[in-house]
């Protein structure tokens, strides 16, 4: 997790141990972070801080700071979202309020290696095709513009896609052309733009403004997250069924609770291998809201056979999976941070039980949490060198842990943290 005191990583698998602390004080509000997605750099975490993107290396010694490899800085304004691309592993995206996509070659980050700008509106997401590795997305106000970094600074597309500001986009996992945006608007609009840049294939009009929406790595699902007046996540059918309005209110096909106030973010975790063709995945729901609680959930097996998985069917083809070959280890423990744990050897392909609170929203107060449960002083300016290293007060963090009612599933079916 991401902190104005630093990077905090969490072993889900061990809620009880104290999580590793890399101090990195900074007086910026944290916009998002991310952990790589590729198994050959599963080390690094990238995360925001104002202007700048941070890209933390965990296999770097923290004994003297903070271990942070690279230091991106091309905006003038404060980015507001970040995305590791889905085919190269050294390729990542920024976009800020300056109206600028910055893509970057980590092997060259002095410069952006590609730059795309709006200059109208500033940039509120940006999204890498999942499949094709020349599409970059950017969303500026209430448009959509589709990028191709082949074809120069002009947009391959620009789609007014609604009536306000567009706060969440999500390109399909298996089209190519297609990707979906919501906004606070109450719909989730659903587009092809090689077929169409003034209508949705479909659109799902929700009771609540959405300030995120997401495809599920598995089935037809989608998972939006209100933006406000609802403390609930909605998992929706994607699928325009037979009799069903191309337009049209649709009921989530399951509300998942939890929290008692918004939810600012949430993630998928699977574990388990492809084999011979078969997906014996299985998921787990994370997410982390304003009552400062990390819950994990079990998702009953017929919500998910309601958007159309079910464990051990046949995976479909096109389905781009970074992670496969990665090792199941935790870097939560410093001193084994590049070491396999033998007692998770026997599961390889797991995403692993760690989280860096991935697209922590800017209005999550977890510095002054921590500062208040004293693991960590507060602290005003930047320090990236830190000869001293604070070690957080394991009874302190036992005291803010509780467990659910524990199930006999493959996942701690709740976790939260006060």
């Amino acid at each position: 997790m991401q902190s104005r005191e630093g990077l905090y990583i969490i072993d889900l698998d061990e809620p009880y141990a104290t999580p590793l602390h890399l101090p990195h004080h900074s007086p910026w509000e944290v916009a998002d972070v991310q952990w790589s997605p590729f198994a050959s750099r599963d080390y690094w975490i990238c995360s925001t801080s104002n202007q700048k993107a941070l890209v933390w290396n965990l296999q770097l010694s923290a004994s003297h700071g903070a271990p942070i490899e690279h230091t991106l800085h091309a905006h003038s304004r404060a980015i507001t979202d970040i995305n590791f691309s889905a085919h190269h592993p050294d390729m990542l995206a920024t976009c800020a309020v300056d109206s600028f996509v910055h893509c970057w070659d980590l092997r060259q980050p002095k410069k952006p290696a590609n730059t795309f700008a709006d200059f109208y509106a500033g940039a509120t997401q940006v999204k890498w095709n999942r499949q094709d590795s020349h599409i970059i997305a950017s969303s500026h106000d209430k448009f959509l513009r589709i990028w191709d970094d082949r074809k120069g600074v002009i947009p391959l597309r620009s789609i007014e896609a609604h009536s306000t500001k567009i706060y969440g986009i999500d390109w399909n996992r298996l089209r190519a052309n297609c990707l979906l945006t919501c906004s606070l608007d109450k719909t989730i609009k659903f587009w092809n733009y090689q077929t169409s840049t003034e209508e949705a294939e479909r659109v799902i009009r929700t009771p609540f403004p959405v300030w995120r929406a997401r495809h599920t790595p598995f089935g037809c699902g989608v998972l939006a997250m209100p933006q406000r007046g609802d403390y609930d996540l909605h998992l929706y059918d994607r699928r325009l069924s037979s009799g069903s309005k191309r337009v049209d209110n649709v009921s989530a096909v399951h509300s998942i609770k939890g929290h008692d106030g918004e939810v600012k973010e949430f993630l998928w975790r699977s574990r388990g291998d492809i084999e011979g063709g078969v997906d014996n995945r299985d998921f787990q729901l994370i997410s982390w809201g304003q009552d400062m609680c990390l819950n994990l959930h079990k998702v009953p097996a017929e919500h998910f056979a309601a958007v159309g998985h079910e464990k051990g069917s046949q995976v479909r083809s096109r389905l781009n999976i970074t992670r496969r070959g990665a090792v199941y280890k935790s870097f939560r423990d410093e001193g084994a941070r590049s070491s396999t744990s033998e007692s998770r050897s026997s599961q390889p392909q797991g995403l692993g039980a760690l989280i860096a609170a991935a697209g922590m929203s800017k209005a999550i107060p977890f510095a002054r949490g921590v500062a208040e449960g004293s693991f960590v002083p507060p602290a005003i300016g930047m320090h990236t060198r830190k000869r001293t290293k604070r070690v957080m007060n394991p009874i302190k963090w036992m005291e803010g842990v509780t467990i659910g009612k524990r199930e006999r599933a493959a996942f701690h079916p709740h976790l939260g943290a006060r």
